[in-house]
Order: C-alpha cells, then structure tokens, then sequence
C-alpha cells in the first residue's frame, strides 16, 4: 500500500484551517480541545497537537492555558499571501515549443551546487535534464533541472517522450512516491556564460533573467532544483500573488453608496 506522503498532523491542520476559513468556527469562539481533535480524527494526542500548534505558528488561533484555544481576529497587514499553486510558475507561452537536450545522470563532482542545493553527499550522483523553450523566432529560456539520483532511477525509461507532453515535477510525483508541497523561487540577473549563450543564441556576456527553483516535500525535503535562465527581451516573467485566506471583501466595480 502506497503511503500518504502528508503527515497526519497536517491534514487535521488543514482541515481545521477551512473550517476557520468557512467560519465554522467564528473569530473568538473555541477550538475543539485535542482530546476532542483525538476522538473525531482517531489520532494521538502528539498528533492532535502538532495539528493546533501549526494553527498557532501562522496566527490563526491562541493558547490561552487554563481556558483552551481560541480563533483569532486575523491581520490583513500579516496575512500570508502564496502563489495560487505550484503550476504557476511554470513559463506559459503557446508560441513557445519544448526541445529536450539531455537526459542522464551526471558524476557526483560534475554539478556541485545543484548537489548542495538538493543535500547530497559528495559521492551521490545527481539526474540532470535541460531544454529549452522555443518561439519561432528563436529561444527564450534555457533550463538544467536537477533531482536526486534514488529519483532519477525511478523515471520511466521513455521519459524523453513524455516530456513533450508533460510537465516535470508531475511526471516526478507520478513516478517517483514523492509529492511536491512548496517551491522556493530566487531571481537574479546573471550574464551569460559561453555554453548558456550558445543555448539562448545571444552573445556571452549578455544579461539574462535566472530563476533558481527548488521544490520541496511536505517535510522539507528537496526533490527538484533547477536554473532557468531567460531571454528578458523576448519573455516577461509575472507571478499573481493571492491571500492565503480570503480575509477582503471583493472589490465593487461600481461607485460607492
């Protein structure tokens, strides 16, 4: 049987969350004890209370000792905000096509900073894929994703194939027991190298656009990293940022009454 990569303890907290959310449980009221979290979710206390204090750790209730939990008012100024899903940051252009370049695993000195960002050992070999987006009239982003060689070897062998249709971090999920939970995203801007410049057809030294992407699991674990470098001429990078919980009230086009 297939194990459920998020933990007990989350689950309850997300569960818990939407309630909140749906005002189930109104802003003042109290949170069900952990006993009474134990019963209806038929789980340990460890885990009951790992569920209330990740509700405790983003603001959304209080411990109060001797009375219980209880809902808070939330901060519009502390808010969390978060990319609507992880599908977002993926570059949507419909003139743009996939071209697969390599597909392998790399000797464990041959990338050292996609090993570091994954946490490997030194002797751990690291899988490596790189492609490039293509408009018509030339590249516009050249990416080497990497992951962990004991995930790489789970890959299907026509994995070439399936890329030209699929994106992936779900290919990875699909077929490696892992699930993708947060992906932490730097930008900077960076000038091209000789074989980054070869890719992208621009002289070496021009500036591009780097996305440094890492995914995690639900314990933090890394399981993707890649550099995606981007032609800032011919591509406009745009993430939308959403409140995590709808805290606002909609905005009216019409005039105020």
């Amino acid at each position: 049987m297939r194990r459920d990569p998020v933990p007990a303890y989350f689950r309850i907290y997300q569960t818990l969350r939407e309630r909140i959310g749906a005002g189930r449980y109104p802003v003042g009221s109290r949170l069900p004890t952990d006993h009474e979290i134990m019963a209806e979710f038929g789980v340990s206390r460890h885990t009951a209370r790992s569920a209330v204090e990740e509700l405790v750790s983003r603001q959304l209730v209080r411990r109060f000792p001797g009375r219980g939990t209880f809902i808070l008012e939330s901060d519009p100024i502390r808010s969390e905000w978060s990319a609507r899903a992880l599908e977002d940051l993926q570059i949507l252009d419909p003139e743009a096509r996939f071209v697969l370049h390599a597909i392998g695993t790399l000797e464990p000195d041959a990338a050292p900073a996609a090993a570091a960002m994954l946490r490997q050992g030194a002797d751990d070999p690291v899988f490596c894929i790189t492609w490039s987006r293509v408009r018509p009239e030339g590249p516009i982003a050249y990416c080497a994703a990497h992951l962990p060689g004991a995930l790489g070897r789970r890959l299907p062998a026509d994995l070439g194939s399936r890329l030209q249709t699929s994106r992936t971090i779900p290919l990875i999920e699909k077929h490696c027991g892992v699930q993708a939970f947060r992906v932490r995203q730097v930008s900077s801007a960076v000038a091209a190298d000789a074989a980054t410049a070869s890719r992208l057809e621009v002289p070496e030294g021009t500036p591009l656009l780097l996305l440094q992407r890492t995914y995690f699991d639900v314990e933090g674990t890394p399981i993707y990293y890649s550099d995606l470098f981007v032609r800032s001429d011919r591509f406009l990078h745009r993430i939308e940022l959403f409140r995590f919980r709808q805290q606002v009230d909609l905005a009216r086009t019409g005039p105020v009454d």
